[in-house]
């Protein structure tokens, strides 16, 4: 059994990596890839269950209804689990009782929401289109909808942000009583608008210490209100961690579809086209569209394992890594993990994993895995 990644980058923002052609309508666009997406996927003809199907962009809630059913014979090529996990990120301005509707019908049971924060002014900073009240209706109608897996991203550390209007967002979090919260602070990106104002000085990132303090502040609020700390970035109520993602964090293997997407698979990631033309181009001449294969040796695969198992609270099994590698994990890094004790950025038992100072230097602790 494996999981899906299903890229679709679309989006109402200026997407830099999009390159079709300016007069091309983009409804004309999105069929063609939702077409070429359909072709790909039967190239590869998966033929093992599925556990988890992610639905990331881009937007994928843009779609309309046409679109969503050329999208539903995409999803129609996998075996599915009993209990899969099948997940949409969506815009908060784009669900509708429409909306609703579709996603019943494609079998979607989780929603991951991009809400940022839900301070109005800091919405305006970061381009944001919806409002602290559309939020909240929201969510209703999704809880009215019988979707109750629901999942909320969030940012701290915004320029301009204080203390006061982080708490003022984990309040409104405690009222909306979801089961999932992503809690990340703010990265900067290349090639986009938000990134050159910093660039220019037009926008002040808020300082290290103050970034620290409102990571703590999230991680102590959060726990108080009864959500297990189960990812650096991550919090979630009893059984609603995000399975989708665990598969990413446990180094297992997944499919990648769509332009940009990456998978690893037999040990092997491979990423496709990150340009819509050209992964257009291949998948209709019936060629695979990866463009890039990185075969994993043993000492890579180590590696890849600590650098994602480490974001992980619980960390990683020493009984297992010994099993799967046939090696002795701790003599394997002695140096490394010796650094990173002394450092009290992890602490070693039957698990390997970040001490709570440790989550504060994750950076660090993960450049010694490179």
């Amino acid at each position: 059994m494996t999981s899906v990644y299903i890229h679709i980058p679309f989006c109402e923002r200026v997407c830099f990596y999009c390159d079709f052609p300016k007069k091309v309508s983009k409804t004309t666009e999105i069929n063609a890839y939702l077409d070429a997406l359909l072709e790909e996927v039967k190239m590869y003809h998966p033929q093992e269950k599925i556990e988890t199907i992610y639905l990331g962009g881009g937007t994928p809630s843009i779609l309309n209804q046409a679109q969503f059913d050329k999208l539903a014979k995409v999803i129609a090529l996998f075996y599915k689990t009993d209990n899969y996990e099948f997940t949409i990120e969506c815009n908060p301005e784009h669900v509708n009782q429409r909306l609703v509707e579709n996603l019943h019908r494609l079998g979607i049971n989780r929603i991951s929401l991009g809400v940022q924060t839900f301070n109005e002014s800091l919405l305006k900073i970061l381009n944001r289109k919806h409002s602290c009240d559309m939020v909240y209706r929201v969510v209703d109608l999704l809880k009215k909808a019988n979707f109750h897996n629901i999942n909320i991203d969030l940012m701290f550390a915004i320029p301009g942000q204080t203390l006061d209007d982080l708490k003022q967002d984990l309040r409104y979090i405690k009222a909306l009583n979801i089961p999932h919260i992503s809690y990340y602070s703010l990265i900067l990106e290349d090639k986009t608008v938000f990134n050159q104002l910093v660039n220019d000085e037009k926008l002040i990132l808020i300082e290290n210490d103050l970034e620290a303090k409102m990571y703590e502040i999230v991680i102590e609020t959060l726990k108080r209100n009864n959500y297990q700390h189960y990812e650096i970035s991550n919090f979630a109520k009893n059984n609603y961690q995000s399975r989708h993602n665990l598969v990413y964090w446990n180094n297992k293997h997944y499919y990648g579809f769509g332009m940009g997407a990456s998978g690893y698979l037999n040990n092997i990631r491979y990423y496709n086209s990150n340009h819509v033309n050209h992964y257009l181009q291949l998948v209709n001449n019936h060629q695979f569209p990866v463009i890039k294969k990185d075969i994993l040796n043993k000492n890579e695969q180590l590696k890849e394992a600590f650098l994602l198992g480490l974001r992980l609270i619980d960390g990683l099994s020493i009984n297992e890594l010994n099993k799967t590698y046939n090696i002795d994990v701790r003599e394997y890094f002695q140096k490394e993990l010796s650094y990173l004790v002394n450092n009290n950025w992890i602490e070693i038992s039957e698990r390997i994993k970040l001490t709570h100072q440790g989550l504060f230097y994750g950076n660090e602790v993960f450049e010694k895995f490179l």
